[in-house]
């Protein structure tokens, strides 16, 4: 009996997008190959890696062996300032994985999500040039100048889709396994200039209405601000996702213990495949069609 098509939707965030090549590599031991990939970001790359048929141990090899300087040479400053980096450094290494090969001639059916940057609407790529979709897909706004695919400015898919359930089940999948690896708000550790009140300013001390330094206030940075803003947002549209069209499986990776950084990928592998083992056998009844 023929098992049912598996669809694979990997969500953005950054370097714990790690995480999807541990989801990957049990699946792959465990003969439960995904027919169908889906990714917006990080997710786009991973999906289309495997979509690609790099083999796992390649691309674990290239993410294990990543630097800071590695990871720096792609955020060159760039003229015009609509982002920090053109990401032409992001695109060279992108043709060195990919090479010209186009989506539709890839033997597993992918989509790379971006985010039309003139509409906000969201952008499924599923034709053309591997590397463009995939660096579409991975525009951080800021970070990288959005890209012109037909007459499209793309950014990054996480923006407006950053689990992209709707797409997966028209591409043919059957059972959708999804891995969401984005950041939690409460996990970030906010910090910032301590807010100090004017007799503290003055050094008047307050007797036994002391102002306690455990609890005082902090002004915390606009970058911080930003990115837990970003945070924020990411979070509630991927859980009104999962609300709207619900996978069959839901993978949510624990970095609690040690987070992954784009130099030090390895945990974030490792947690990627401790979830997917936890899983196994809810994937294995849902692609079976078992109650």
């Amino acid at each position: 009996m023929a098992r049912r098509r598996i669809g694979l939707v990997l969500s953005s965030g950054g370097a714990r997008g790690s995480a999807h090549i541990g989801v990957l590599e049990v699946l792959l031991e465990n003969g439960l190959a995904p027919d169908v990939v889906v990714g917006a970001s990080m997710g786009a790359h991973v999906g289309a890696a495997y979509a690609a048929g790099i083999e796992i141990d390649a691309l674990k090899d290239e993410w294990q062996h990543a630097s800071f300087v590695r990871t720096a040479k792609t955020l060159f400053p760039t003229i015009p300032w609509s982002g920090w980096s053109s990401g032409g450094e992001l695109m060279r290494a992108l043709r060195r994985h990919f090479g010209d090969r186009r989506i539709e001639d890839l033997d597993v059916p992918f989509a790379a999500v971006a985010t039309n940057l003139a509409t906000g609407a969201s952008e499924s790529i599923t034709t053309g040039p591997v590397a463009e979709a995939v660096r579409a897909s991975l525009s951080v706004p800021g970070l990288f100048t959005p890209v012109w695919l037909d007459d499209r400015l793309l950014i990054d898919g996480g923006v407006s889709n950053p689990l992209p359930l709707d797409v997966v089940r028209a591409l043919g999948a059957e059972v959708v396994i999804a891995v969401d690896v984005l950041v939690e708000p409460s996990e970030a550790h906010l910090s910032g200039i301590p807010a100090l009140g004017v007799r503290d300013r003055l050094g008047i001390a307050g007797g036994a209405a002391a102002y306690d330094p455990a609890s005082r206030r902090f002004h915390p940075s606009v970058i911080s601000v930003l990115f837990q803003m970003s945070t924020v947002f990411q979070k509630r549209l991927c859980n009104l996702s999962i609300a709207a069209n619900p996978p069959d499986v839901l993978l949510r990776p624990d970095f609690s213990v040690d987070p992954p950084n784009y130099s030090r990928v390895g945990c974030g592998i490792e947690a990627g495949a401790r979830a997917a083992e936890r899983a196994l056998g809810e994937i294995r009844r849902a692609v079976e069609g078992a109650d």
